[in-house]
């Protein structure tokens, strides 16, 4: 299991590195080849199809509980059956969104505010091809949290990284010789399709027996997916919630530039999210089968050593990010900052710092330990009450920065009051050891760090670029702070572990030279 969770997540950061120089580089291609209208186009398509999530009602995530809890092995059939239920329905939710694609090509005049036929006429074309390859993917969606569910992350990750690499030299052939967004998009179907088949061929190779095919609703299968389903769509709802009505909010009672402010600020905590956050796909189905399996002691030990892990990456990129906030800003974005940017941008970070560190892991226990209905319900009661005050206090004409006071408190007394006590009770764990072994040696290993830190920023402010500040600054932090982490963080035990493996490995490599 530790040999999977290394390779999922040291995979995970190759393809976000990857998908961050892809589209980086695809989106200058784009810009230089077919201007702003093109390139306005490929993301307004992208934007609209994102929302395909809402009619998935957690059902997705029903195929990776049941493949974790290994029902594969004990009855196949049975899980065939929830496999190709969820299939099904997928299907038909990808007909209700063919249904909305024939209606949408009437209004695509208004909605892309293209008058000229001929232009028309093409962004037709590249909406419907666009539209019938995603709708067309949408059932087989199952196949990648299947994958997740079998602990093998890592293969999707090849998949993606393959595809990513594909679609990079694929884009930039098309686009020299002459195609369009049309022959780009055609592409980029094929190479979705790709990903699609490969993925379902290495589940019926790890998955003996393994069938899937269209399946009518049966009660007791239907009961068993739905029940579980039903709170996970209410999370992801609650969370979707959160999320996308802050903008219009921000925009009715403060006007489009403070919403610019607002998501400037947040650039920096997304950044951390991306940084931090790639180890985090391996709880849920670890969670899941070892909490299907009984071994509370080694759930116990997984979840602390999780969260754990959380919190030291989270004093690694975190913490320097608060303290180098405004010279960040500057050097990334070429934005001044103001003293709202600033307070925004810090509390921001601390949200960052606070989901990945307290929420999100106690989060995915309760979600696959048989207590999804009770996060549900609190999830949504929390964005509610969070969306409420953040309209009360914005039109009595408080600052932005009340939003983000708001959400960090919700999730703070919602961890002490429901998720982190609940979570205890379910892994057998003790309040006082747990969150003093999570939370202390790490923020204490982060002192001498932010001491060479604030030194460093002190001697060079002033005199040097403010993107060469952060590096050498953020460098001085990283390097002090994983040597004292060594000290706080790592047992004896595992210490002289590790160093018997290194010298091993060393030995090895001389008697091979």
């Amino acid at each position: 299991m530790q040999v999977s969770v290394a390779k999922n997540t040291t995979t995970n950061y190759l393809v976000m590195l990857i998908r961050f120089f892809q589209g980086l580089l695809v989106t200058c291609w784009m810009l230089y080849y077919l201007g702003d209208s093109g390139y306005g186009l490929w993301m307004l398509l992208w934007s609209f199809f994102g929302y395909a999530i809402l009619v998935d009602f957690g059902v997705g995530i029903a195929g990776q509980k049941y493949t974790s809890h290994e029902l594969f092995k004990r009855d196949i059939r049975h899980y065939n059956n929830i496999v190709s239920m969820i299939f099904t329905f997928h299907a038909l939710m990808a007909l209700l969104l063919l249904v909305g694609v024939i209606v949408a090509s009437f209004y695509l005049e208004p909605l892309f505010n293209v008058h000229d036929p001929e232009r028309l006429a093409y962004c037709r074309k590249c909406f419907f091809v666009f539209s019938l390859g995603t709708v067309a993917l949408f059932p087989f969606s199952v196949l990648n949290e299947i994958l997740i569910g079998l602990h093998r992350i890592y293969i999707s990750n090849y998949i993606l990284a393959a595809g990513r690499i594909l679609e990079l030299f694929g884009f930039l052939a098309i686009l020299k010789c002459g195609g369009g967004l049309l022959e780009i998009i055609s592409y980029e179907v094929v190479i979705l399709f790709a990903e699609r088949i490969a993925a379902g061929v290495f589940v019926v190779r790890l998955i003996p027996g393994f069938r899937i095919r269209m399946h009518l609703f049966d009660r007791e299968v239907f009961h068993e997916v739905f029940g579980f389903s039903s709170g996970t769509y209410f999370i992801s709802m609650a969370r979707l919630l959160r999320v996308q009505t802050r903008n219009p909010i921000i925009s009715k009672y403060c006007g489009l530039d403070s919403v610019g402010v607002f998501n400037l600020s947040g650039r920096l905590s997304d950044l951390c999210n991306q940084a931090i956050g790639q180890y985090n796909n391996n709880v849920r189905p670890v969670t899941a089968q070892l909490f299907h399996r009984g071994r509370f002691r080694m759930l116990r030990d997984f979840i602390v050593k999780s969260m754990q892990w959380n919190m030291f990456m989270c004093c690694l990129v975190v913490i320097p990010a608060i303290i180098l906030r405004d010279e960040a800003i500057v050097a990334l974005f070429k934005k001044e900052v103001t003293p709202l940017i600033h307070n925004l941008s810090l509390l921001s970070l601390i949200g960052a710092a606070s989901w990945l560190a307290i929420t999100q892991i106690p989060s995915s226990v309760l979600l696959m330990c048989e207590k999804h209905h009770l996060h549900a319900w609190t999830s949504m009661t929390e964005a509610v009450v969070v969306i409420l005050l953040s309209i009360l206090f914005l039109r009595s004409g408080r600052s932005l920065i009340w939003i983000e006071i708001i959400s960090l408190c919700a999730s703070m007394i919602l961890f002490a009051s429901v998720r982190f006590p609940v979570m205890l009770k379910i892994i057998h764990g003790k309040p006082l050891r747990d969150l003093f072994s999570i939370y202390v040696p790490a923020l204490l290993a982060s002192v001498p760090a932010v001491a060479v830190l604030l030194l460093c920023r002190k001697l060079l402010l002033g005199h040097v670029h403010n993107f060469l500040l952060c590096a050498v600054c953020g460098t001085s932090y990283a390097v002090v702070y994983i040597i004292t982490a060594w000290q706080f963080l790592i047992g004896r035990t595992k210490k002289e572990l590790w160093k018997r493996r290194v010298t091993i490995r060393v030995r090895k490599y001389l008697k091979k030279g």
